[in-house]
């Protein structure tokens, strides 16, 4: 399945003095049933030197709701089918070579828009400076289709920077899928994580104030 983002509900949010042309470009990934709207009001806190972008998601799901991929059961949360995962992360590479050609991007995902943009790393390593995971996890992991891709992400140096915040109250991610994502970006990335007692499927004040750290640091 090909899939394309829809550039025109593209919110885009600029940093004065910063030509949104050429600087640095942050951009957020929403996650499942949410729209490009949902984290636009996490943008003022972020501190983020550059542009940021906000996509929709490619799959209609509902009035006012998108998703990267389809979720049929809690198993597609701990391992979702990785051909789905592969089809978002190659619409966001996609909207980068139309859109972003040649300039440093920064990916931060929620949920299942974390999935796909630690797909993204994944896949094209060389064009992202950095990743925010937010409640998020990655698929396909021991997957034998991912093993090139892994080993040669594990083997940059320096290694791409990566923040995973979570909560250990979340209903939505099982334990599991937690413990396996920081397993993977501990052998593939410079990891930077984040358990946050308490929080749920959410992003807090607290998070937010240490994603505003590590994206100052990528500088």
């Amino acid at each position: 399945m090909t899939l394309t983002i829809d550039d025109d509900a593209t919110l885009r949010r600029s940093t004065p003095g910063v030509d949104p042309a050429t600087g640095p470009l942050l951009v957020v990934l929403h996650g499942y049933g949410a729209s490009e709207r949902d984290l636009v009001p996490l943008w003022s806190y972020l501190g983020f030197d550059g542009e940021t972008v906000f996509l929709r998601a490619p799959l209609a799901l509902g009035p006012g709701q998108w998703m990267w991929f389809p979720l049929a059961s809690t198993a597609d949360i701990e391992q979702p089918r990785l051909a789905a995962v592969e089809a978002a992360a190659d619409a966001v590479q996609g909207w980068l070579d139309q859109h972003a050609a040649g300039r440093e991007v920064v990916l931060l995902g929620f949920s299942q828009g974390a999935a796909v943009a630690l797909q993204v790393l994944r896949a094209a390593p060389e064009r992202v400076a950095g990743v925010v995971v937010l409640s998020g996890f990655v698929a396909g992991t021991g997957d034998a289709a991912t093993a090139d891709d892994d080993a040669r992400l594990a083997a940059m140096a320096p290694r791409v920077p990566v923040f995973f915040g979570h909560g250990t109250a979340d209903p939505i991610i099982p334990p599991l899928a937690t413990e396996l994502t920081a397993e993977w970006l501990t052998a593939h990335t410079d990891l930077t994580e984040h358990s946050y007692p308490g929080m749920p499927h959410a992003v807090d004040g607290t998070e937010i104030a240490d994603v505003r750290v590590f994206l100052a640091g990528l500088g």
